[in-house]
């Protein structure tokens, strides 16, 4: 369980400071939302500020991910980081090979499963990245070699090579790799699932 802290009043920034002093945490700490309700006829308008604290989403997380994994007859150690915009979780376990499934499929499915159950606990959207044992980084650094690599054919071929198709989150590695070399641009083409890259010599 996420508790979700709540903290109403007429100022933004004194519902912050309540929230920093009474939870013992800096802004970097926890995640914030805050929603104004206008005041009525002679009624001043009213400030609702809600606050999670990273710690206990990283918690909450934890428990899930070892109950899920216990429930696939798998023990598992996790790392964690909280980073500004998401929080990294790095798995690690005997049996890595069932956690990451075919070509990842199981470990993103277990990301979106934290991501929801998070959402459904708190209403807050949090990013939890899942690795395990550093096969996406890996994966990451592999993909980003062979496209610079089909990147540098392209410019000096002129000839358009069109990628396998991929999710968003491999794309956009895709596109950031490809920015850093001149003379070729990328265009996502297609529908999703299908949706893929077209790698071309700029004009």
């Amino acid at each position: 369980m996420i508790n979700v802290y709540q903290y109403e009043g007429k100022n933004l920034e004194d519902l912050k400071e309540k929230a920093f002093t009474e939870l013992n945490a800096s802004e970097k700490e926890i995640y914030m939302r805050d929603s104004e309700e206008v005041g009525g006829f002679l009624k001043a308008k009213k400030i609702k500020l809600e606050v999670i604290t990273k710690d206990e989403v990283v918690k909450f997380a934890k428990d899930t991910i070892v109950e899920i994994a216990k429930q696939m007859g798998i023990s598992v150690n996790i790392e964690a980081k909280k980073r500004e915009k998401f929080i990294q979780m790095n798995l690690f376990s005997e049996n890595s090979s069932i956690l990451i499934g075919k070509g990842g499929k199981t470990m993103d499915a277990l990301q979106t499963i934290i991501n929801s159950a998070i959402y459904n606990n708190t209403g807050f959207r949090i990013n939890v990245m899942i690795d395990v044992e550093d096969y996406k980084e890996k994966n990451n650094k592999y993909l980003e070699y062979n496209v610079k690599k089909i990147a540098r054919e392209v410019r000096t071929t002129g000839v358009e090579a069109k990628l396998e198709p991929m999710n968003s989150y491999e794309r956009r590695i895709v596109h950031n790799a490809i920015n850093e070399i001149k003379g070729v641009l990328t265009v996502s083409e297609g529908e999703e699932p299908n949706r893929y890259i077209v790698i071309k010599k700029e004009e």
